[in-house]
């Protein structure tokens, strides 16, 4: 599969000059003795056996054994689907497909093609604020080949109310409603909880967005408005049903 990789980066990079004066010449050598003495006397350094280490190995395997073996794997996919339905299903809404048309694209005025696969990887440590604008415009466009992804639950599967907080929280239509009257409106919105995808495109940032058709991939990394960051894949991309959804995505709304 050909990739293509777009990074928004900002480096600011300032190189002052260094050791101008005798008194910072002699600053210099004072430093450089310094660090040769520190070199040799780590060569004279020994550090002790550790008497544990072929037990902690053995331990290491064996536990990695188990994680990663189909049945345990299965036991956490299993409960994993357990808590998406049970615990946050009211804020991990099921969302069913719409009917595409003859040509492979949806029926919707925007939409992309069956072919066609947008992913927005996020995580709970970006500022809810960002997170509400990227899940905001995507449920507003109503577009399901476009799939918001976490790594996993919020705190782990072992705090279950933070991960209904987090969501209860994020996917509020007006941030700032505090249910105090009536009950916040939510967008319906399904958010997948797929660790393997990060892996899978070598998601080491977030926000990251990563558009697939058929043969050919495309990547962006930085946090910026989703139709800019759809907008800098299409350059590459090329694709009039992407560029249909951006526009779609730029529509103001009522």
């Amino acid at each position: 599969m050909k990739y293509f990789v777009i990074v928004i980066l900002l480096f600011l990079m300032i190189l002052p000059g260094f050791y101008q004066t005798g008194a910072e010449g002699t600053a210099r050598k004072t430093l450089s003795a310094i660090m040769e003495k520190a070199k040799e006397d780590g060569a004279e350094m020994t550090l002790p056996d550790n008497r544990h280490a072929e037990k902690g190995l053995r331990a290491a395997k064996k536990a990695a054994g188990t994680f990663y073996s189909p049945d345990f794997q299965e036991r956490i996919q299993c409960e994993q689907k357990r808590l998406e339905t049970e615990v946050f299903g009211d804020y991990i809404a099921a969302w069913e497909k719409k009917e595409k048309s003859t040509d492979g694209q949806s029926g919707q005025t925007g939409g992309l093609a069956d072919t066609e696969q947008v992913y927005l990887f996020f995580s709970s440590s970006m500022p809810d604020e960002s997170v509400h604008a990227y899940l905001s415009a995507i449920a507003d466009a109503g577009e399901p080949n476009v799939i918001p992804v976490m790594r996993g639950f919020v705190g782990g599967m072992a705090d279950i109310q933070a991960g209904t907080e987090y969501f209860r929280r994020i996917l509020k239509k007006d941030l700032s409603c505090q249910n105090a009257r009536e009950p916040c409106q939510r967008y319906q919105l399904k958010i997948k909880l797929k660790s393997p995808l990060f892996a899978q495109y070598g998601i080491t940032r977030v926000p990251t967005v990563v558009y697939e058709n058929q043969e050919q991939g495309f990547l962006v990394q930085g946090d910026a408005g989703f139709d800019y960051l759809l907008e800098l894949i299409n350059r590459e991309a090329k694709s009039s049903t992407l560029d249909n959804f951006i526009n779609t995505i730029r529509k103001p709304r009522h």
